[in-house]
Protein backbone atom coordinates (compact mmCIF):
# COMPACT_ATOMS: atom_id res chain seq x y z
CA UNK A 1 0.00 0.00 0.00
CA UNK A 2 1.17 3.33 -0.93
CA UNK A 3 2.85 5.42 2.27
CA UNK A 4 3.22 8.88 3.57
CA UNK A 5 6.25 9.95 4.80
CA UNK A 6 6.35 10.43 8.37
CA UNK A 7 8.17 13.07 10.97
CA UNK A 8 10.75 10.81 12.80
CA UNK A 9 9.08 9.25 16.04
CA UNK A 10 11.88 8.59 18.77
CA UNK A 11 14.57 7.85 16.10
CA UNK A 12 17.47 7.54 18.01
CA UNK A 13 20.63 9.61 16.66
CA UNK A 14 22.29 8.05 13.52
CA UNK A 15 24.99 6.74 15.34
CA UNK A 16 27.68 4.45 12.79
CA UNK A 17 30.04 5.08 10.20
CA UNK A 18 29.50 7.85 7.93
CA UNK A 19 30.38 6.18 4.79
CA UNK A 20 27.20 3.39 5.18
CA UNK A 21 24.38 6.50 4.86
CA UNK A 22 26.57 7.97 2.08
CA UNK A 23 27.30 5.00 0.41
CA UNK A 24 23.47 3.74 0.34
CA UNK A 25 22.55 7.56 -0.61
CA UNK A 26 20.17 7.68 2.34
CA UNK A 27 20.05 10.96 4.35
CA UNK A 28 20.58 10.25 7.90
CA UNK A 29 16.91 11.71 9.12
CA UNK A 30 15.62 8.94 6.59
CA UNK A 31 17.83 6.28 8.09
CA UNK A 32 17.20 7.32 12.11
CA UNK A 33 13.87 7.40 11.07
CA UNK A 34 13.40 3.57 9.87
CA UNK A 35 15.24 2.80 13.00
CA UNK A 36 13.06 4.57 15.41
CA UNK A 37 9.89 2.86 14.13
CA UNK A 38 11.38 -0.36 14.53
CA UNK A 39 12.23 0.32 17.50
CA UNK A 40 8.93 1.70 18.88
CA UNK A 41 6.91 -1.36 16.96
CA UNK A 42 9.15 -4.01 18.57
CA UNK A 43 8.35 -2.48 21.72
CA UNK A 44 4.48 -2.07 20.84
CA UNK A 45 4.14 -5.66 20.13
CA UNK A 46 6.08 -6.91 23.57
CA UNK A 47 4.02 -4.90 25.52
CA UNK A 48 0.55 -5.85 23.97
CA UNK A 49 2.01 -9.11 24.52
CA UNK A 50 1.78 -8.52 28.11
CA UNK A 51 -1.98 -7.12 28.50
CA UNK A 52 -2.96 -10.31 26.81
CA UNK A 53 -1.50 -12.61 28.70
CA UNK A 54 -2.85 -10.88 32.04
CA UNK A 55 -6.51 -10.98 30.53
CA UNK A 56 -6.14 -14.87 30.10
CA UNK A 57 -5.48 -14.88 33.35
CA UNK A 58 -7.67 -12.76 35.18
CA UNK A 59 -10.09 -14.45 33.43
CA UNK A 60 -9.35 -17.73 34.23
CA UNK A 61 -9.33 -17.01 37.59
CA UNK A 62 -12.50 -15.68 37.61
CA UNK A 63 -14.27 -18.96 36.65
CA UNK A 64 -12.86 -20.01 40.35
CA UNK A 65 -11.38 -23.33 39.09
CA UNK A 66 -8.79 -22.90 36.19
CA UNK A 67 -11.44 -23.53 33.69
CA UNK A 68 -13.38 -21.11 30.89
CA UNK A 69 -16.15 -19.69 31.39
CA UNK A 70 -17.89 -21.15 27.88
CA UNK A 71 -19.21 -17.64 27.45
CA UNK A 72 -16.64 -15.46 26.61
CA UNK A 73 -14.59 -16.01 23.38
CA UNK A 74 -11.33 -14.42 25.16
CA UNK A 75 -11.40 -16.62 28.09
CA UNK A 76 -9.31 -19.95 28.42
CA UNK A 77 -5.74 -21.26 29.39
CA UNK A 78 -4.03 -20.02 32.59
CA UNK A 79 -0.80 -19.39 31.08
CA UNK A 80 0.91 -16.17 32.62
CA UNK A 81 4.34 -16.89 32.02
CA UNK A 82 6.10 -18.00 28.96
CA UNK A 83 9.38 -17.13 26.78
CA UNK A 84 9.01 -17.02 23.15
CA UNK A 85 11.85 -16.52 20.55
CA UNK A 86 11.06 -14.97 16.91
CA UNK A 87 13.19 -15.25 13.97
CA UNK A 88 12.86 -11.86 12.27
CA UNK A 89 13.61 -11.69 8.57
CA UNK A 90 13.08 -9.05 5.72
CA UNK A 91 9.97 -9.89 3.41
CA UNK A 92 9.15 -6.74 1.43
CA UNK A 93 11.06 -3.45 0.83
CA UNK A 94 9.95 0.09 -0.72
CA UNK A 95 11.15 0.69 -4.49
CA UNK A 96 14.48 2.37 -4.11
CA UNK A 97 15.67 1.16 -0.81
CA UNK A 98 19.36 0.66 -0.32
CA UNK A 99 18.19 -2.62 2.11
CA UNK A 100 19.47 -5.52 0.38
CA UNK A 101 18.12 -8.09 3.20
CA UNK A 102 17.60 -8.24 6.84
CA UNK A 103 17.33 -10.73 9.72
CA UNK A 104 17.57 -11.20 12.95
CA UNK A 105 15.72 -12.80 16.68
CA UNK A 106 13.71 -11.29 18.94
CA UNK A 107 13.16 -13.26 22.35
CA UNK A 108 9.92 -12.71 24.44
CA UNK A 109 9.61 -13.32 28.70
CA UNK A 110 6.68 -12.44 30.64
CA UNK A 111 6.23 -13.51 34.35
CA UNK A 112 3.86 -12.35 36.95
CA UNK A 113 5.10 -10.91 39.61
CA UNK A 114 1.66 -11.22 41.92
CA UNK A 115 1.11 -7.42 41.68
CA UNK A 116 1.89 -6.86 38.13
CA UNK A 117 3.14 -8.52 34.96
CA UNK A 118 7.28 -8.28 34.21
CA UNK A 119 8.54 -8.46 30.74
CA UNK A 120 11.98 -8.46 28.80
CA UNK A 121 12.66 -8.27 25.27
CA UNK A 122 15.40 -8.50 23.43
CA UNK A 123 16.53 -8.12 19.68
CA UNK A 124 19.21 -8.65 17.65
CA UNK A 125 18.63 -7.56 13.85
CA UNK A 126 20.65 -7.60 10.93
CA UNK A 127 20.50 -5.26 7.74
CA UNK A 128 22.94 -5.49 4.96
CA UNK A 129 22.49 -2.88 1.94
CA UNK A 130 23.33 -3.01 -1.29
CA UNK A 131 26.52 -0.98 -0.33
CA UNK A 132 28.17 -0.47 2.53
CA UNK A 133 28.67 -2.05 5.74
CA UNK A 134 26.05 -4.34 7.33
CA UNK A 135 24.42 -2.53 10.83
CA UNK A 136 23.76 -4.87 13.97
CA UNK A 137 21.31 -3.63 15.73
CA UNK A 138 20.67 -4.66 19.77
CA UNK A 139 17.83 -3.42 21.69
CA UNK A 140 16.17 -4.53 25.02
CA UNK A 141 12.84 -3.02 26.22
CA UNK A 142 11.81 -4.04 29.87
CA UNK A 143 8.67 -3.06 31.73
CA UNK A 144 6.48 -3.76 34.58
CA UNK A 145 2.52 -2.84 34.89
CA UNK A 146 0.40 -2.89 37.98
CA UNK A 147 -2.48 -5.28 37.54
CA UNK A 148 -4.68 -2.42 38.16
CA UNK A 149 -3.59 -0.38 35.33
CA UNK A 150 -2.11 2.51 37.37
CA UNK A 151 1.24 1.97 37.68
CA UNK A 152 3.81 1.70 34.92
CA UNK A 153 7.99 1.61 34.63
CA UNK A 154 9.82 0.97 31.32
CA UNK A 155 13.36 1.02 30.79
CA UNK A 156 14.89 0.63 26.77
CA UNK A 157 18.06 0.82 25.44
CA UNK A 158 19.81 0.31 21.52
CA UNK A 159 23.31 0.04 20.51
CA UNK A 160 24.18 0.34 16.82
CA UNK A 161 27.28 -1.22 16.18
CA UNK A 162 28.10 -1.82 19.69
CA UNK A 163 27.46 2.01 20.40
CA UNK A 164 24.43 2.85 22.63
CA UNK A 165 22.37 5.34 20.75
CA UNK A 166 19.11 5.55 22.69
CA UNK A 167 18.37 5.13 26.21
CA UNK A 168 14.72 5.70 27.79
CA UNK A 169 13.81 5.36 31.49
CA UNK A 170 11.05 6.40 33.02
CA UNK A 171 7.53 5.63 34.92
CA UNK A 172 4.09 6.74 34.50
CA UNK A 173 1.09 6.64 36.72
CA UNK A 174 -2.65 6.72 36.06
CA UNK A 175 -6.28 7.47 38.65
CA UNK A 176 -7.24 4.93 39.39
CA UNK A 177 -10.47 4.14 37.24
CA UNK A 178 -13.48 6.10 39.02
CA UNK A 179 -11.02 8.44 40.88
CA UNK A 180 -11.39 11.99 41.64
CA UNK A 181 -8.10 12.46 39.57
CA UNK A 182 -8.70 12.24 36.01
CA UNK A 183 -5.92 10.92 33.71
CA UNK A 184 -2.06 10.68 34.77
CA UNK A 185 1.33 11.73 34.71
CA UNK A 186 5.03 10.22 33.01
CA UNK A 187 7.87 10.90 34.34
CA UNK A 188 11.35 10.21 32.55
CA UNK A 189 14.25 10.19 33.98
CA UNK A 190 16.11 9.38 30.17
CA UNK A 191 17.09 10.77 27.75
CA UNK A 192 16.73 14.24 29.91
CA UNK A 193 14.06 14.63 33.21
CA UNK A 194 10.45 15.48 31.43
CA UNK A 195 7.26 15.17 32.82
CA UNK A 196 4.07 14.36 30.36
CA UNK A 197 0.52 14.97 31.30
CA UNK A 198 -1.79 11.87 30.08
CA UNK A 199 -5.37 12.55 29.54
CA UNK A 200 -8.10 10.07 30.83
CA UNK A 201 -8.54 8.71 27.73
CA UNK A 202 -5.01 7.42 27.81
CA UNK A 203 -4.43 3.68 28.44
CA UNK A 204 -1.79 1.69 29.48
CA UNK A 205 -0.35 -1.28 27.56
CA UNK A 206 -2.68 -4.25 29.41
CA UNK A 207 -5.35 -2.21 29.59
CA UNK A 208 -5.18 -1.43 26.18
CA UNK A 209 -4.82 -5.10 24.88
CA UNK A 210 -7.73 -5.71 27.86
CA UNK A 211 -10.14 -3.36 25.97
CA UNK A 212 -9.34 -4.58 22.16
CA UNK A 213 -9.81 -8.62 23.75
CA UNK A 214 -13.26 -7.22 25.22
CA UNK A 215 -14.39 -5.91 21.81
CA UNK A 216 -13.52 -9.52 19.95
CA UNK A 217 -15.02 -10.94 22.52
CA UNK A 218 -18.40 -8.69 22.21
CA UNK A 219 -17.99 -9.14 18.29
CA UNK A 220 -16.80 -5.69 17.54
CA UNK A 221 -14.35 -5.01 14.63
CA UNK A 222 -12.46 -2.48 15.58
CA UNK A 223 -11.34 -0.86 18.57
CA UNK A 224 -8.89 2.32 18.78
CA UNK A 225 -7.81 4.60 22.07
CA UNK A 226 -4.49 6.71 22.52
CA UNK A 227 -1.55 4.15 23.92
CA UNK A 228 1.16 5.16 26.15
CA UNK A 229 3.88 2.51 26.45
CA UNK A 230 7.02 4.76 27.07
CA UNK A 231 8.54 4.66 23.63
CA UNK A 232 7.23 8.59 23.01
CA UNK A 233 8.90 11.21 24.97
CA UNK A 234 6.73 13.46 22.70
CA UNK A 235 3.01 12.10 23.62
CA UNK A 236 0.57 8.48 23.28
CA UNK A 237 -0.06 7.24 20.02
CA UNK A 238 -3.47 6.50 18.39
CA UNK A 239 -3.69 2.66 18.16
CA UNK A 240 -6.36 1.52 16.31
CA UNK A 241 -6.75 -2.59 15.89
CA UNK A 242 -9.22 -4.20 13.52
CA UNK A 243 -10.19 -7.71 14.44
CA UNK A 244 -11.21 -10.40 12.13
CA UNK A 245 -13.08 -13.77 12.95
CA UNK A 246 -11.93 -16.06 15.39
CA UNK A 247 -9.40 -18.88 14.68
CA UNK A 248 -11.23 -22.23 16.36
CA UNK A 249 -9.06 -23.82 18.62
CA UNK A 250 -6.71 -26.61 16.89
CA UNK A 251 -5.90 -24.73 13.77
CA UNK A 252 -2.37 -25.51 12.71
CA UNK A 253 0.42 -23.22 14.15
CA UNK A 254 3.72 -22.40 13.06
CA UNK A 255 4.86 -25.05 16.48
CA UNK A 256 1.75 -27.45 15.55
CA UNK A 257 3.14 -29.83 18.73
CA UNK A 258 3.35 -27.22 21.28
CA UNK A 259 0.41 -27.65 23.61
CA UNK A 260 0.68 -23.71 24.40
CA UNK A 261 -1.33 -23.16 20.53
CA UNK A 262 -3.65 -24.92 20.88
CA UNK A 263 -6.19 -22.76 22.17
CA UNK A 264 -8.80 -19.92 19.74
CA UNK A 265 -6.93 -17.03 18.60
CA UNK A 266 -7.74 -14.14 16.85
CA UNK A 267 -6.05 -12.49 13.60
CA UNK A 268 -5.73 -8.69 13.77
CA UNK A 269 -4.04 -5.93 12.16
CA UNK A 270 -2.67 -3.15 14.92
CA UNK A 271 -2.56 0.21 13.42
CA UNK A 272 -0.11 2.88 15.02
CA UNK A 273 -0.55 6.47 14.29
CA UNK A 274 1.58 9.81 15.51
CA UNK A 275 -0.32 11.76 18.01
CA UNK A 276 -0.40 14.95 15.78
CA UNK A 277 -0.83 12.80 12.42
CA UNK A 278 -3.43 13.77 10.40
CA UNK A 279 -3.10 11.12 7.78
CA UNK A 280 -5.52 8.42 7.00
CA UNK A 281 -1.89 6.37 6.40
CA UNK A 282 -0.72 4.59 10.10
CA UNK A 283 3.13 4.85 10.57
CA UNK A 284 3.33 1.47 10.91
CA UNK A 285 1.44 -1.41 11.53
CA UNK A 286 1.49 -5.01 12.88
CA UNK A 287 -0.16 -7.73 11.47
CA UNK A 288 -0.91 -11.13 13.81
CA UNK A 289 -2.32 -13.81 14.97
CA UNK A 290 -3.11 -13.48 18.97
CA UNK A 291 -3.70 -16.81 21.15
CA UNK A 292 -6.42 -16.65 24.41
CA UNK A 293 -3.01 -17.17 26.06
CA UNK A 294 -1.08 -14.55 25.54
CA UNK A 295 1.06 -15.98 22.63
CA UNK A 296 1.52 -14.20 19.51
CA UNK A 297 2.52 -15.87 16.04
CA UNK A 298 2.37 -15.24 12.39
CA UNK A 299 4.08 -11.72 12.98
CA UNK A 300 4.35 -9.16 10.03
CA UNK A 301 5.89 -5.92 10.91
CA UNK A 302 4.88 -3.31 8.45
CA UNK A 303 7.30 -0.02 8.73
CA UNK A 304 6.27 1.20 5.34
CA UNK A 305 9.96 1.55 4.59
CA UNK A 306 10.56 -2.52 4.81
CA UNK A 307 8.68 -5.58 6.71
CA UNK A 308 9.63 -7.70 8.79
CA UNK A 309 8.54 -11.83 9.66
CA UNK A 310 8.43 -12.38 12.64
CA UNK A 311 8.25 -16.53 13.05
CA UNK A 312 7.85 -18.30 16.30
CA UNK A 313 10.92 -20.71 16.27
CA UNK A 314 10.43 -21.37 20.08
CA UNK A 315 8.13 -21.69 23.12
CA UNK A 316 8.59 -22.38 26.64
CA UNK A 317 6.28 -22.09 29.24
CA UNK A 318 7.76 -20.67 32.81
CA UNK A 319 7.36 -21.83 36.20
CA UNK A 320 4.33 -19.85 38.17
CA UNK A 321 5.43 -17.68 40.45
CA UNK A 322 3.14 -18.85 43.23
CA UNK A 323 0.71 -16.18 43.46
Amino acid sequence: MTRAVFPSRTAPSPIGPSRVAEACAVPRESEARWWGRGATLLLLLSALMVGLSGVARAQTVATGDGGSTGTDAAAGSALVSHEAVYDLRLISRAPGSPIATANGTMTYRIEDTCDGWAMETRTKLDLYYNRGEPIRTDWSFISWESKDSTRYRFRIRSERNGTVDQLIDGRARMAPDGGDDAGGVADFDKPEQTQMELSPAVLLPAEHTRRVLEAASEGERMFTAPLFDGSETTGPMQATAVIAEAVPAGELSELPDNALLNGPSWRMVLSFFAADSQSSLPDYEVRLRYHDNGVAEEVIQDFGSMALRGTLRELTALKDGGC
